[in-house]
């Protein structure tokens, strides 16, 4: 780091434009935290259920958010984890996505 001013006008001149860049980075570090609170509670998973001959059970496709097969996402880690447990087995994941039944909830579980 270069040396500091050796004179109190330029000092407190520094200290100011430190301090305003300081709040500026804060602010952008909870705009940062707001978005991933809200990205976080987006939906990011869908379930494509299959077609199968009466009486057997239902069996679904998971898929992510991104993917490219048709669907839009409607449900968050809670919801796929409620459907896999309802539906044992009988939910895979997607080959194209590589989607998985989340075991945890918050950003970067898509």
């Amino acid at each position: 780091m270069s040396e500091m001013p050796p004179d109190l006008p330029r000092l407190r001149v520094l200290a100011t434009w430190l301090e305003l860049n300081l709040d500026r980075v804060r602010e952008a570090i909870e705009a940062a935290e707001r978005r991933a609170a809200e990205e976080a509670d987006r939906p990011h998973w869908w379930l494509q259920w299959m077609r199968v001959p009466a009486g057997r059970p239902a069996r679904a496709v998971l898929h992510r958010r991104g993917c490219w097969c048709p669907g839009e996402p409607d449900l968050r880690a809670a919801d796929v984890r409620r459907a896999a447990a309802s539906h044992p087995g009988l939910i895979e994941g997607c080959p194209a996505c590589r989607a998985q039944v989340p075991d945890d909830v918050g950003p970067g579980t898509a």
